[in-house]
């Protein structure tokens, strides 16, 4: 399951994401090639293949990052997918451009501490509709 952080130059003093203006427009993090530049300092193996939709892959972490298919970059959202272990990255990336990561599940900004969402538990209906069948174990 990946977990969704949103990145933006927000106004001054927002904690969570819900005391964003409504209707705020955020300035521009850079234009997407500075952008690029600046997470390839971070992450010298950056895959730009796909130059709107970056993948950050290594031992330490395992995180895709959206900035958008416009010249200048506004917003950036990671995509976490292997849970607290890629906080860390997301935070430098993040320092560099000068953005705000919050967490799109609780709405906090992103910390060391964060931990990503839980998925909610099964109801009945799943736990009977994935029950393994006693059959399909065979007799020994």
């Amino acid at each position: 399951m990946s977990w969704a952080v949103y990145a933006v130059r927000g106004p001054g003093g927002v904690r969570r994401l819900e005391d964003m203006p409504d209707g705020y427009e955020p300035p521009s993090v850079g234009m997407a090639a500075e952008v690029i530049e600046v997470v390839r300092e971070v992450v010298p193996g950056l895959d730009v293949t796909k130059p709107s939709w970056l993948t950050l892959r290594s031992d330490e972490y395992d995180v895709e990052m959206t900035i958008g298919k416009g010249v200048q970059v506004r917003d950036i959202t990671f995509y976490l997918n292997d849970g607290h272990r890629s906080i860390p990255i997301v935070m430098e990336i993040s320092r560099r451009l000068g953005v705000t990561p919050y967490d799109t599940e609780s709405g906090d900004f992103l910390t060391e501490e964060s931990r990503p969402p839980v998925p909610p538990p099964l109801t009945d209906d799943e736990i009977r509709a994935n029950k393994p069948k006693w059959w399909k174990f065979g007799r020994k």
